[in-house]
């Protein structure tokens, strides 16, 4: 697959809190070719601002410049991120950013969905190495938060929990059930919980459970 590159670092000013700013950049060498309708100046600045929420989530600020690094980009079977495709066929793109800066690095994942005459759209996906699709991160990621805000909720914290990552511990092969582990915060505590797809005909049933 033939990728056109292009090489920015871009910084841009974020509001940290109501009373202070951050210095966030974001560089490296992303794809000239998956921006449309605007420059890839343009397109890494709007991925900064789909990512900074949760970036400040996982890693709070501490006085440090945040960096968004440009960490690859692939084009894959939207309902299955194991299987790269071709561009000409319906798919979508996954875009991978290491954020640095304040305590450890993280992965981050952005969707991104070309559009003809428009800028691409962006969605921002389960940070870490999560396989399944756009659609059925939706429909995890409010089951694993349920769990992760019930367990919090009983240990009296009000904060609402956020995903810090995923690995995938039984590997996707197709039509076969696979296992993940997701990591969900709150109140400084994170938690760990498998969750098993278990693909059923066109549809895929989906468990979750705490495993510590």
């Amino acid at each position: 697959m033939k990728r056109f590159l292009f090489s920015l670092i871009a910084s841009l000013s974020l509001a940290a809190t109501a009373s202070a700013e951050e210095e966030v950049v974001i560089r490296g060498q992303f794809p000239q070719i998956l921006a449309r309708g605007e420059t890839v100046v343009q397109m890494a600045n709007r991925m900064a601002a789909t990512m900074i929420n949760l970036d400040r989530l996982i890693a709070p600020p501490c006085g440090m410049k945040r960096i968004f690094e440009f960490a690859g980009a692939d084009y894959y079977d939207e309902n299955d991120l194991t299987r790269r495709i071709e561009p000409s066929r319906k798919g979508v793109w996954r875009i991978a950013v290491t954020g640095k800066g304040c305590w450890s690095p993280r992965s981050h994942n952005i969707f991104l969905y070309p559009r003809v005459g428009a800028p691409a759209g962006l969605r921002l996906g389960v940070p870490g190495r999560t396989v399944a699709g756009p659609r059925l991160q939706a429909e995890a990621i409010g089951l694993v938060l349920r769990e992760a805000n019930g367990i919090a909720m009983r240990g009296n914290c009000e904060d609402p929990a956020f995903l810090v990552d995923s690995i995938v511990t039984k590997a996707r092969l197709p039509g076969k059930p696979w296992t993940e582990v997701w990591s969900a915060s709150a109140c400084d505590i994170t938690r760990k919980f498998a969750v098993m797809f278990a693909p059923e005909g066109a549809k895929t049933r989906i468990g979750v459970a705490l495993t510590d």
